[in-house]
């Protein structure tokens, strides 16, 4: 059975708290270094980190703010709004739609990609059916994409 917060009032080694929210070893390192996490309790005895159930559950939830794309500074100032409480609402809430504007953008941006990758699967189709008239029209599109995929880039 694997280890949550909710069910352990045990402290997690790094290699619980890994798998637990499924940041590398070197990932929670780093957090901690840069100020992300607060620094993490030591085991008296083998000075190892050990995650406290409260640090366990702010852990997973940066963890949930670098899987959807927050960058540090993002996440640094996520936190530091929830800190304020509800009265930071608006700023939270600003914060959150800049990130799923980007988000946004990138999603329309890969969909392009993959409209362009699949023109040019439809050439090679072409090509290999020996259809000229296809493989015009399908040049033609695949230029209008790629125009596209240059102006976005810009």
């Amino acid at each position: 059975m694997p280890i949550t917060a909710e069910s352990s009032t045990q402290d997690l080694t790094i290699q619980q708290m890994s798998r637990q929210c499924g940041l590398s070893e070197h990932t929670l390192r780093f957090y901690e270094k840069v100020g992300l996490i607060p620094s993490v309790p030591r085991d008296g005895s083998s000075t190892h980190r050990r995650y406290p159930p409260d640090l366990v559950l702010l852990v997973e939830a940066i963890a949930c703010l670098q899987q959807s794309g927050l960058s540090i500074q993002d996440m640094r100032d996520y936190l530091a709004l929830i800190g304020e409480g509800a009265s930071a609402a608006y700023k939270q809430k600003v914060l959150l739609e800049a990130h799923d504007k980007a988000l946004e953008k990138e999603i329309e941006r890969l969909k392009l990609r993959r409209r362009y990758l699949r023109g040019k699967m439809a050439y090679w189709d072409a090509v290999v059916e020996g259809d000229a008239e296809k493989i015009q029209a399908v040049t033609e599109a695949n230029h209008r994409i790629g125009a596209q995929l240059m102006k976005i880039q810009r």
